[in-house]
């Protein structure tokens, strides 16, 4: 309906067969549900796969290895996902590499043949991939390392921001979900940000300033204090808690009285201290299109449902990671300033990064 489900490495953001593999579909097959220990919202649910062996799905994965793919058996993506816990796998970077193949064998630009929802072959290719043999060893770095060896602008349609695959939601109409992938702290990921339930209420079309501040606002309260105090996203986000407990918890759990200011100004520093870091990593060789998601969602439209023709607006999305890096005080490279740094009490990073790779202006 809302035309943000990955699709053929996230070529469309409808799938034909999303019925099969969707929430109802899994209440049909679902054996049992589990959660971490003590909690009382047991959030995973077990199926029973096309092997007959159980498997915990979740949206991200059941989208990476389902539509994104083209499979629509959801017994047979359930393998897919128990395949990759049984083997150590980030089953979303599964998900997308396996597309990015499907898509490279479509294109010619690989030997291997591989067509979309190809079960047998796509079963073979993860074992291939964890004992790095043949094309497996191309996919086993993830979809960046794969599009530079590949070649021939298959780095247009590599789903990744900063190396890391983009996690389930297709945001060719989605410019603030596009931010929150492109600024993400660990590439593009949901955790920090989940704005598209957000976005699809309020709006697609829009570029504006109340993107920005939600993208951030996200930040700090999901990548930023959820992260500092390791708890759960899922009262809040999903079930809607009232953050002003999280204050009331920290206090009677530490005895630290702290405001979400006081909160929001260790969120600000955690992602000054991670962005810190990317740019001494890189050095010279860092960009704001670090911050700039695959050019797939600007180059090529949707062909179909409610979004048909939608693409986003690279001048537009330009100027909203512009108004983020402002906002985060940052430059226009999106590196924060020495200025920034001092006030977050980050002194030895700002003198770290002048030292090393000469970044302040």
């Amino acid at each position: 309906e809302n035309s943000v489900l990955p699709t053929h490495n996230y070529q469309e953001g409808v799938f034909e067969r999303a019925n099969a593999i969707g929430g109802s579909a899994m209440e049909k097959i679902k054996t049992s549900q589990r959660g971490c220990p003590q909690c009382n919202m047991t959030c995973g649910n077990v199926v029973e796969d096309a092997d007959g062996k159980p498997s915990e799905l979740d949206y991200e994965n059941v989208a990476m290895l389902g539509s994104n793919i083209g499979l629509g058996d959801l017994k047979k993506v359930a393998v897919f996902n128990r395949m990759a816990d049984e083997f150590g796998l980030d089953a979303i970077t599964l998900g997308s590499v396996i597309g990015f193949a499907m898509e490279a064998s479509e294109k010619g630009l690989i030997s291997e043949k591989l067509s979309w929802g190809d079960y047998a072959t796509a079963k073979a290719l993860i074992e291939d991939i964890v004992y790095r043999r043949d094309l497996g060893d191309l996919l086993a770095e993830g979809v960046r390392f794969a599009a530079e060896k590949i070649g021939k602008d298959s780095s247009r349609w590599a789903m990744h921001v900063k190396g890391l695959e983009i996690t389930a939601y297709d945001c060719h109409a989605a410019p603030a979900m596009a931010l929150a992938y492109g600024t993400s702290s660990i590439g593009a990921h949901h955790k920090d940000a989940w704005v598209i339930s957000w976005e699809v209420k309020v709006g697609r079309e829009g570029y504006g300033e109340e993107k920005v501040d939600k993208v951030i606002e996200f930040q700090r309260i999901r990548g930023g204090v959820f992260e500092c105090l390791t708890t759960c996203r899922l009262p809040w986000i999903e079930l809607g808690f009232e953050l002003e407990w999280y204050t009331k918890f920290l206090h009677a759990t530490t005895g630290l009285k702290m405001t979400w200011n006081d909160l929001n100004m260790i969120a600000d520093r955690v992602y000054s201290l991670i962005r810190a870091f990317w740019v001494r990593e890189y050095g010279k060789n860092w960009t704001g299109e670090m911050d700039v998601p695959p050019a797939r969602w600007f180059e090529e439209p949707l062909t179909k449902g409610t979004f048909k023709g939608a693409k986003l607006d690279r001048v537009k999305y330009n100027t909203m990671l512009q108004m983020y890096y402002k906002k985060r005080g940052w430059d226009k490279r999106g590196i924060p300033t020495e200025t920034t740094l001092k006030r977050l009490g980050l002194e030895d990073v700002a003198k770290q990064l002048k030292e090393r790779v000469n970044l302040f202006k």
